[in-house]
Order: structure tokens, then sequence, then C-alpha cells
């Protein structure tokens, strides 16, 4: 199949391309502008930015699915964080799906993020963090969260009726080779001997490997599948002192966790403007996989500890470049 990527260029979107070519498909790959570095083997293709009115006549071509994963996420956009985020999420996604209906594109898989359905998972009456679901209630707080609601209702509505299939996929956060944001600043402060007031956290967070996200993305498109709807989806479930552990053993150092009031960590927080770093590491978040797995019989094959493996030899060549 020909399969158009946007995101290419990204973290999971290197995966995903390297991994449906590796699936016998052709891959088109989606930048901005070229010459552009993609994974050997993509052919590339140019649409510029990504908003409403962006041009996908040229790049859709014979294509029979699109994997949208472009996004706007996490970054201090100022005061035109709410118009850039709406532009790219919202209006950025819809364009490219009506487009893709016209061109009789067969299936579009779109990247949303389990922030639709929250930021933390209420507590059960069992006193355990509730999994999160695709058939929940969907609950955004961020404004990233709520833009990626937008455009999965936009997507729904687009494809209601059509031929054209749409999966939506709500993975957690996303680890391995090449990661960024907290999970690479947590490795390198364990990397650098700092010591770390987690050992008395007993929370639960569901992470996904990088590869067993995209191994998930290939086969949407495969043409045997039939799975439409949202899903989340994860491989791992972990305290964040384990994932200290695990990640000092890869390292081939010892964990320095010692024990200190969540409350403590709170207030410091508070005060230097890093209360939802902190919340990310010391809050639980948890999804379920049931249905996913049901529903084109995905299994997660690479454990956390053979992802932290080749994480630590990435960062390690990245640090040494520095």
């Amino acid at each position: 199949m020909r399969v158009l990527v946007t995101g290419s260029t990204g973290f999971v979107g290197h995966a995903v391309c390297q991994l449906l070519l590796d699936s016998g498909h052709d891959v088109t790959a989606v930048v901005r502008e070229l010459p552009a570095e993609v994974v050997p083997g993509c052919d590339s293709v140019a649409v510029g930015s990504i908003h409403g009115e962006t041009e996908w006549r040229h790049a859709l071509d014979n294509v029979d699915a699109v994997v949208h994963l472009a996004a706007r996420t996490h970054q201090d956009d100022g005061a035109d964080a709410i118009k850039v985020y709406q532009t790219v999420n919202v209006d950025g996604t819809a364009q490219l799906a009506r487009s893709a209906l016209t061109a009789g594109v067969g299936t579009f898989t779109y990247m949303s993020s389990v922030k639709v359905n929250g930021e933390y998972s209420p507590v059960g009456e069992n006193g355990l963090p509730r999994p999160f679901s695709g058939e929940d209630e969907p609950r955004p707080v961020s404004l990233y969260g709520h833009t990626k609601w937008q455009a999965e209702q936009l997507l729904n509505k687009i494809t209601s009726g059509i031929p054209m299939r749409l999966v939506i996929l709500r993975p957690p956060l996303v680890y391995g080779p090449g990661q960024k944001g907290n999970l690479f600043r947590l490795m390198r402060a364990i990397d650098r001997g700092v010591p770390l007031p987690f050992a008395g956290l007993n929370n639960c967070r569901s992470l996904i490997d990088v590869k067993n996200l995209a191994s998930a993305v290939v086969l949407t498109v495969a043409p045997n599948c039939a799975a439409v709807g949202p899903y989340t989806l994860a491989d791992i479930e972990v305290s964040t002192a384990e994932l200290v552990r695990e990640t000092a053993i890869a390292l081939g150092s010892r964990p320095r966790l010692f024990r200190f009031p969540v409350s403590l960590l709170a207030a410091a927080a508070r005060l230097t403007g890093r209360r939802d770093q902190l919340d990310k590491l010391t809050q639980s978040l948890v999804v379920d996989s049931t249905r996913i797995t049901a529903a084109m019989s995905w299994v997660p094959e690479r454990s956390l500890e053979a992802s932290l493996r080749e994480t630590v030899v990435h960062y390690r060549a990245d640090q040494a470049n520095l």
C-alpha cells in the first residue's frame, strides 16, 4: 500500500516510517520543505505549514492510507498559543481529512493523545487509579488535550457514513531511542548521579515504547484491518521510582533515590513554576489496552528493559556529539 505520513521526521514519525517500510509498504513522508532528512527508502513531499488551507492534492495521489502524526505539542507559544494549537491541531487535521476523502483514501489513522481523557487517572473504589479507555467520556484539561479532542470530533463528523475508515490512537507518554522532554531530563539526571526524591512514591504510569506504538500504527493501515474508533494503548505500568531504577540499570549506574514528602515537593514546584513537570512524575495515569488488543491482535513485542538499553546507546551517542 501507499501510505502518507505527516510528522515523518519526528520521534514517533521516524519509527512509524521505518516499520511501514519494513512491512513492505510504500511510504511518502510529508515535510515542510525540501530537501529534508527522511527515513531512507521513503519518498518525500513538501506541503509547507499545516493549517486549514494547506494544499494536499499533489501529496495524496495514489495514496491508500494516511497516518497523521504532525501536531503542535507542548511548546510555549505565549499569547498566540490558542491560535497556534487551533490552527495546526484542529484546522490542519480537518483540512487533511477532507482532502483525503476527496482523494479516495481508504484509511485515516490519527495520532491523538490520552490527554483527551484527562491528565491523571481518577481513583476507583478500590483505591487504585482507574485505567482510561477510548470509551470513557473525554475530559481534557490542557490546551493540547482540548485541541486533540476537537480534532477527533471533527474527524468523526467528516468520516461519518462514508467509506474512509477512521482509527484514533490515544497513547500515553512515549519512550525509546530519541526520547525528549521529561524522560530525557530524567535519564540525564540519573546518569549524572543526581539524588532524586521519589523513593516513597507509589504512583502508577502507563508508558509505551515508540516501536511498539509504531507497530500498532502499521496494523491500522493493513488491508484486512477493520478496526475503527478511539483506542488507548500502552505496554508497561511502572511507578516513577521503578522507572528510575530500571533506567539506572540500563545506564550501568545505581539509582540515588531518597524519600521526601510529596507535599513539600509540590510546594517547591509551585514556587519554581514546575508544578506541571512534578505532577507528571508523581501522579498516576494508566490506560486500558484491552480494546485495541481485541480489535487488531496488537501485542507489544519490546520490553521496557530492551527499550531502555537501546535508548541508553542513543543517549550516549548524542552526549558524545555535544
